[in-house]
């Protein structure tokens, strides 16, 4: 059973958890965990307090999924209330959010083929990136994690902020240039 749960769509999945199959939901976290994990960290900065934010997210998902229709796409939802739960984490607690603090992220970005002082290069252009897109306001952070990060399309993005497709995309385009200018700024591009 818990291979045919791996091949049903997000939304026949909640359809089967409705009906009493709580494998459904753990595929479900499956699914979305990491991801979402990543995008609260953006927000945050911080691994533990987007820990306790993605469990925050499920226990959300899990007390309201009777109030999820089927017939609109999941993924939107989830997006949408990880998006609202790190808003409200970061209004709560005043909270600053620092990208770029954790060393294992910018080290994603570093191959072990480089020099050492390549790969101090790029560290040092994957913490200013982190930094530019840090510097962002939400509005404009919100869409550029959206699109560049979890690749997601205009149409969901607009869905999960609630605002029209255009503006998504302006949104998108504002924060490209700010990431820009103030690389520039900085001599990295």
């Amino acid at each position: 059973m818990e291979n045919a749960l791996k091949t049903l769509s997000d939304e026949d999945l909640v359809k089967v958890f409705k009906e009493g199959n709580r494998k459904a939901f753990d595929e479900l976290y499956e699914r979305y965990a990491a991801r979402l994990k990543r995008l609260i960290y953006y927000y945050l900065g911080n691994a533990e307090e987007s820990s306790d934010v993605l469990h925050d997210v499920f226990l959300r998902v899990f007390m309201h999924i009777n109030s999820f229709k089927t017939d609109m796409s999941f993924s939107s939802w989830i997006y949408k209330i990880a998006v609202n739960c790190s808003k409200n984490f970061k209004r709560k607690y005043r909270y600053e959010v620092i990208l770029g603090d954790n060393e294992q992220s910018i080290a994603e970005g570093v191959s072990g083929e480089d020099s050492p002082e390549e790969q101090l290069l790029k560290k040092e252009d994957m913490k200013a990136l982190y930094d530019a897109v840090g510097s962002l306001k939400d509005k404009f952070r919100e869409v550029f994690l959206l699109r560049f990060d979890q690749g997601l399309q205009y149409s969901q993005i607009s869905a999960i902020l609630n605002c029209p497709e255009r503006t998504a995309k302006w949104r998108m385009q504002k924060a490209i240039e700010k990431i820009v200018d103030r690389l520039r700024d900085e001599k990295i591009v």
